[in-house]
C-alpha cells in the first residue's frame, strides 16, 4: 500500500496536472478512486470531478466567516493557483500576500486536500466502490462536479478567461501542432459568468473541438454587436471526423464533452449552438456561446420547471431585459442581493419553500426589498400577492402579452415590445 508520503507527493503531481487529460488518465491517483459502475466519462474525467469537489469543499459558509478572511485562503489558494491556473506571482498579487506567506498558505491548503482525499481513500478501500457516497449518477460528470457548487456570478473579462484556457491547453497544443488563432476585439464587454464553470466550458469546447478537428487550426472570435454576447469557436472536420452511434469510445468521449459543456452553459443561464455541415459532409463546424452581458438589466426568474424558464427568456429576447433562471429557491436572496435585477418573476408552486416564504425574505432584507417581484401563480390570488408585498400578478399560463403588459405597467421595460 502507499505511504502517505508518497500520497502526498501524488496528490501534489495531479494538482499540477488538472487539466492534462493523459497524464490524469494514467495517474496512480486514478486507480485509487474507481468510477462507480455505469458512470459515463473517461478515468480522467473523474479524477478531475473528485478533486474538484475536494476543493469545493474547503470552502467555508459565506454567513460565517468574511471572503478576505485567514479562513477563505486555502480555498482562494486552491481555487486560483489550479482550477484558475494561475501562476504564484498572479495568485500573490490577488491575494496580497508575501512570498512567504503565498508558499506556507499554498502548502496549507494542498495538505487540506491530501488529507482529505487519504481518508477517503481508505473509506473506499474499506467498503468498496458501492459505500462510496459522493458519485451518484447525474447529469453526466458536470452533476457530479457541480451538484452542490455555490455559483458565483460577476462580471468576467472574456479576453483574459480564453487567455487562461489556451495556457492550460498549451501543452496540448504543441504536441498536436496546432494553433488557437484568437480573432477576439479588446473592447468586448464583460459577460457575467462563474468563473470557474466558464472556465469548464471552455475547456470542454475547445477539447471537443481538437478532438474532431481534421485539419488546420481552431479559430476562437466573439460577436461584440449582439445581446446576449457570442463567442464562437470554429474548426475543420471530415466526414469521419462526424460522431458516430455511440458504441466507438472516441465518439462516445467527444459526445460526453459537448454534452458537460451544455450543462454547464445551462448553470450560466446560456445558450450553446452547434452549426455543423449539412449530412455529416467535410466542412467547418461551428460552436456559438451565447452568455448574458455583465452591465445588462436583469430579469430573475425563480422557477423550478426549466421549461417556465425558456418560455420567460423567449418572451423577453426582443426587450432590454437578459434573463437569469434560477431553480433553486435558496439562492434567490444572494443572487438578488448580486445582480440588483429590475424584476423578479417568482413561482409559487416550488418544492421545499413556496414564493410567498420567498417574497416575504426578499421583502425583509435592505439589499432587495426595492425590487419589484411579479407573483406567478395558477390561483388567482392578486390581493393576497399585493398584500404580502408583490409589485405586480400573473396567473398561470402566463402568455407574452400578459407579461410584456405588467412589465410595462411597472415601467421596466426601456423600449415598447411587441408580442410575437
Amino acid at each position: 500500500m502507499v505511504e502517505r508520503v508518497e500520497f502526498n507527493q501524488l496528490v501534489r503531481e495531479v494538482l499540477s496536472n488538472l487539466y492534462d487529460h493523459a497524464a490524469l488518465e494514467t495517474h496512480p491517483l486514478a486507480s485509487m478512486f474507481p468510477q462507480p459502475p455505469g458512470q459515463e466519462g473517461s478515468r480522467a474525467e473523474h479524477l478531475r470531478g473528485v478533486l474538484l469537489r475536494t476543493i469545493e469543499r474547503l470552502r467555508p459558509p459565506e454567513d460565517r466567516c468574511a471572503r478576505g478572511s485567514v479562513e477563505w485562503r486555502p480555498y482562494l489558494v486552491l481555487q486560483g493557483r489550479y482550477v484558475e491556473g494561475l501562476s504564484l506571482q498572479e495568485l500573490q498579487d490577488r491575494l496580497s500576500l508575501s512570498e512567504r506567506q503565498l508558499r506556507r498558505e499554498h502548502s496549507r491548503a494542498v495538505e487540506a486536500v491530501s488529507a482529505s482525499l487519504w481518508d477517503r481513500a481508505f473509506e473506499q478501500a474499506e467498503f468498496g466502490i458501492e459505500g462510496h457516497r459522493d458519485e451518484s449518477p447525474g447529469p453526466g460528470q458536470w452533476g457530479n462536479d457541480f451538484r452542490a457548487y455555490k455559483i458565483t456570478r460577476e462580471p468576467l473579462n472574456l479576453i483574459e478567461v480564453v487567455q487562461g484556457i489556451v495556457k492550460t491547453l498549451r501543452p496540448r497544443m504543441q504536441d498536436e501542432e496546432t494553433e488557437l488563432r484568437l480573432a477576439l476585439s479588446p473592447r468586448l464587454p464583460q459577460v457575467l459568468a462563474d468563473r470557474v464553470i466558464l472556465r469548464q466550458v471552455l475547456l470542454s469546447l475547445l477539447s471537443y473541438a481538437l478532438d474532431m478537428r481534421s485539419e488546420g487550426n481552431v479559430a476562437i472570435g466573439a460577436q461584440a454587436d449582439t445581446s446576449p454576447m457570442t463567442l464562437w469557436i470554429r474548426f475543420q472536420v471530415s466526414e469521419s471526423s462526424h460522431l458516430g452511434s455511440g458504441e466507438d469510445r472516441t465518439a462516445a468521449g467527444r459526445k460526453h464533452l459537448l454534452e458537460a459543456a451544455r450543462y454547464g452553459v445551462q448553470r450560466l443561464n446560456g445558450v450553446l449552438q452547434e452549426v455543423r455541415p449539412p449530412d455529416g459532409q467535410a466542412g467547418s463546424i461551428r460552436l456559438n456561446l451565447s452568455l448574458p452581458r455583465a452591465g445588462q438589466s436583469v430579469a430573475l426568474v425563480v422557477d423550478d420547471q426549466e421549461p417556465a424558464i425558456r418560455m420567460f427568456r423567449r418572451y423577453l429576447s426582443r426587450s432590454n431585459l437578459q434573463v437569469v433562471g434560477i431553480r433553486e429557491p435558496e439562492q434567490v436572496l444572494p443572487l438578488a442581493r448580486q445582480l440588483q435585477p429590475r424584476a423578479i418573476t417568482l413561482d409559487v408552486m416550488m418544492p421545499t419553500v413556496d414564493g410567498w416564504e420567498i417574497l416575504q425574505t426578499l421583502q425583509t432584507d435592505p439589499e432587495t426589498r426595492h425590487i419589484p417581484v411579479i407573483v406567478c401563480s395558477v390561483w388567482d390570488e392578486p390581493e393576497l400577492a399585493f398584500s404580502l408585498g408583490a409589485a405586480g400578478f400573473l396567473k398561470k399560463p402566463i402568455t407574452q402579452a400578459d407579461l410584456l403588459g405588467e412589465l410595462t405597467r411597472l415601467e421596466l421595460l426601456d423600449t415598447p415590445v411587441a408580442p410575437c
